[in-house]
């Protein structure tokens, strides 16, 4: 393992998500975006890209059964870090910034994020279903798997066609626009009352350079800790499960930090909950089609994936009745973290 480039990984994706959100959140305002369509949609899938990437390339490239056992528990661990460790993370944020922010409450748009678990619980639920159906019934496991991806497709229309639009958000300038240009001929940006309209090819600009940012950041750091695994002699399994997806989810956390700092919740959890339908979706899609896809309660190991479903679920549920209210209370959000503890338990106990 090279610490200097565990280290240098880290700072990448970070630095890397604060210029992501900033281009989005540009993006949303030149093209007259949802809150929806700028958190659970565009953020959503750009940052969900790194994690879908690792079992597409275990389960087609590493092939075997070491290759579907990392790819499963990838996608499968996905979801579950979202659910539990990214929402604890949001909470964690709610407590730092409370002086920032004046409150420890999140302000959210609650039917935007109950939309997003609607979705999220019907097509992870079709995915535990999928995994329990036995291997002789395949053609039914087949039939679901292909009903995921017109889902996903229902849910960014709808998310697309609903809700207001971001324009009257606060925003910070272009990060690519300050760096290029100055405000006005002569003047320093700070001399100017409001941001500078940016050109929408620097707007695109600096999402798509960031998100490549971010999955080279997510790569080295996957890397990094894949070495750290090898030395102490971890299962892939558990290594799929716990390390990888810890690692390829920092860019959500990340996001949801930076826009829980600026008082932009709605992002903030809509970010995690589109990633959540996302991954539900997409990547599950191709687990079902392309592996086994049975889990076997009796295995010691798959009975952790169950575990990380069951989770991810109730945690699911839990944040839907939360969202229910004006607001989200930060113990709400803190309960992931427990939900983590219990299952990370549980894999020191299988070991």
């Amino acid at each position: 393992m090279d610490l200097i480039a565990f280290l240098l990984s880290f700072v990448v994706i970070l630095g890397a998500c604060e210029f992501f959100t900033n281009g989005v959140e540009w993006t949303g305002k030149r093209f007259n975006l949802s809150e929806g369509a700028v958190g659970s949609v565009l953020a959503a899938i750009g940052t969900a890209l790194p994690e879908t990437l690792i079992p597409l390339i275990a389960i087609l490239m590493m092939g075997g059964e070491a290759g579907d056992e990392i790819g499963i528990g990838a996608i499968l661990g996905a979801p579950f870090m979202l659910a539990t460790l990214a929402l604890f993370i949001c909470g964690l944020s709610v407590l730092v910034f409370a002086k920032r922010r004046n409150t420890r409450t999140l302000h959210v748009n609650g039917q935007l994020i109950r939309r997003d678990l609607t979705f999220f619980l019907l097509a992870y639920s079709l995915a535990a279903i999928a995994a329990f159906v036995p291997t002789e019934y395949g053609i039914f496991k087949t039939v679901l798997g292909f009903t995921l991806i017109p889902l996903y497709i229902v849910y960014t229309i709808y998310t697309l066609k609903s809700g207001e639009a971001v324009g009257g958000v606060d925003l910070k300038g272009l990060y690519f626009d300050k760096v290029i240009k100055r405000c006005l001929p002569g003047r320093p940006d700070k001399d100017c009352p409001e941001p500078r309209e940016p050109s929408t090819v620097l707007i695109v600009l600096q999402v798509l350079a960031s998100l490549a940012a971010i999955i080279l950041g997510a790569d080295l750091f996957v890397n990094q800790i894949s070495a750290i695994a090898a030395v102490i002699g971890i299962n892939p399994l558990i290594l799929s499960l716990v390390i990888s997806p810890i690692a390829t989810e920092l860019p959500e956390k990340f996001n949801s930090m930076l826009w829980i700092r600026e008082r932009k919740d709605t992002f903030a959890i809509g970010n995690i909950t589109g990633a959540m339908v996302f991954q539900s979706c997409i990547p599950v899609t191709i687990g079902i089609l392309l592996t086994g896809w049975h889990l076997n309660i009796a295995n010691p190991a798959e009975l952790l994936e169950a575990l990380t479903i069951g989770i991810a679920l109730l945690s699911g549920v839990i944040l839907y009745i939360e969202s229910s209210q004006k607001e989200i209370k930060m113990s709400g959000l803190m309960l992931g973290g427990l939900f983590y503890v219990i299952f990370f338990a549980a894999v020191l106990l299988s070991i």
